[in-house]
């Protein structure tokens, strides 16, 4: 079986974990770069963000934007400026930046160049998170947990679920490596591989995990890109959902945020909370059985067995994933 085409980390510190050779970009998802609390109106921050870096910001009317961070002038980074309004202004010579990306002020030229324009990223914020997609426009929606609108849910998010020194869709194989979860975390887990709904852009099935710890767990599975999963499901009869996604950045790494979530119907403030502390405590204990691993995989898809059917899915679905680097272009 051929290797898989998952993307590069090209002006990184160190190669990827891979043997496969890869196309340039990086897969066309939604990547979480920052909580939503982080940016306030006026503020902005600077994120090391696919293989460069990115600014997010809030102008007058408090809509969250992501952009290339590298004014078009000289290269100033531009999280060193200040908001004007709607605008970003660089700190070195006062060009400013509209939330489309495009110059809207030069102090020293009546005169705007038509290049004077930097990246503008499709952004959205859902589940306490800023979300940015790697292309020109979104190729699907930002990832949801199956059978639930964020409006109807407590959520709790972490910024730091994970830092490891692989690409974002390596974790994720997980989703499907059925024999990694009986083996290593110690799931009791049937599921049909051919029962597995693989589109273009999203993965769904559903299936029923026995925990050694935690009891029976009905769930809702649901790999949207190549880098987030959302399980939602239940647990004993109490409704705990969690979802995990990975960002890639200049080093190779993947830098991981967590949300789990819980119906605001269901139950009083302190059942609520219970269910929220079960569905980390479940997110945690996996990541931190695979931690070890994930970071000294040389990862490659060299001899599947019959065992690895639905993970082998996975692979051809990250394979033909469509890729980008419009920040670059």
């Amino acid at each position: 079986m051929a290797s898989t085409t998952a993307t590069p980390r090209t002006n990184c510190a160190r190669a990827p974990r891979t043997r496969a050779k890869k196309p340039p970009g990086f897969h066309q998802s939604w990547y979480a770069i920052a909580r939503c609390g982080e940016v306030g109106a006026g503020e902005v921050i600077g994120r090391d963000f696919l293989d460069g870096r990115a600014i997010v910001y809030r102008g007058e009317t408090g809509e969250a934007v992501v952009m290339n961070a590298y004014c078009r002038h000289l290269g100033a980074d531009l999280s060193m400026g200040k908001v004007v309004g709607n605008d970003i202004q660089c700190a070195f010579h006062h060009w400013q930046y509209g939330p489309d990306g495009g110059c809207t002020k030069i102090p020293a030229s009546e005169k705007i160049p038509k290049a004077a324009r930097v990246f503008k990223y499709p952004t959205r914020e859902k589940w306490g998170l800023i979300w940015a997609f790697n292309g020109t426009a979104p190729l699907f929606d930002v990832p949801e947990f199956v059978d639930f609108a964020e409006a109807d849910l407590d959520v709790r998010t972490a910024a730091d679920a994970f830092d490891l020194p692989v690409e974002p869709w390596v974790p994720f194989t997980n989703s499907m490596d059925f024999q990694h979860l009986r083996v290593l975390h110690g799931l009791k887990i049937e599921c049909d591989p051919d029962a597995i709904e693989v589109g273009d852009y999203r993965i769904q099935y559903d299936v029923r995990f026995e925990d050694p710890n935690l009891g029976i767990f009905d769930q809702r599975i649901r790999v949207t890109g190549t880098n987030t999963i959302a399980l939602a499901g239940c647990l004993n009869g109490m409704a705990i959902l969690s979802m995990a996604t990975g960002t890639p950045t200049p080093d190779g790494h993947t830098h991981g945020w967590s949300v789990t979530a819980t119906p605001r119907a269901e139950g009083n403030d302190a059942e609520r909370e219970q269910r929220l502390q079960i569905g980390e405590a479940f997110f945690r204990r996996l990541i931190q059985e695979d931690e070890p691993i994930l970071k000294t995989i040389h990862f490659h898809d060299g001899l599947l067995i019959d065992a690895d059917r639905a993970l082998a899915r996975f692979l051809q679905y990250v394979r033909r994933f469509p890729t980008a680097r419009p920040a670059a272009d």
